[in-house]
């Protein structure tokens, strides 16, 4: 991975069991062109992982690649606007007409460091 950099982001679904089963099995067949979209970006690997509610995503992307334009952020085509608008449909309601949105999470250790 030395031409990458791993972001890792959480986010909260809502807490409603067959809630986060859809989202599971939306995400055992994805679109495909959302995977297409995700190779254009270019993102070397995604991988999610869930515990209860909760979601982590780990990204592998080039070192120049910004987080803060997004994933599918003005997505090229109505199909990954489509997924993108359906998959905020299963995030946690934090009140006020807003929903959780995933946050990075820092680095607090690596064993690289010290091996």
């Amino acid at each position: 991975m030395a031409n990458h950099k791993m972001i890792v982001l959480q986010v909260d679904l809502s807490e409603d069991k067959a809630k986060i089963k859809e989202y599971l099995d939306y995400h055992k067949e994805v679109w495909p062109e959302v995977i297409q979209d995700l190779k254009d970006r270019p993102i070397k690997r995604m991988r999610i992982f869930n515990s209860g509610n909760r979601l982590t995503m780990l990204l592998e992307v080039s070192h120049d690649f910004d987080i803060n334009k997004g994933i599918h952020k003005e997505p090229p085509s109505q199909k990954v606007k489509e997924w993108s608008t359906l998959m905020l449909s299963f995030l946690k309601d934090i009140g006020n007409n807003k929903t959780d949105e995933w946050a990075p999470i820092d680095l607090a250790f690596d064993t690289e460091d010290y091996f």
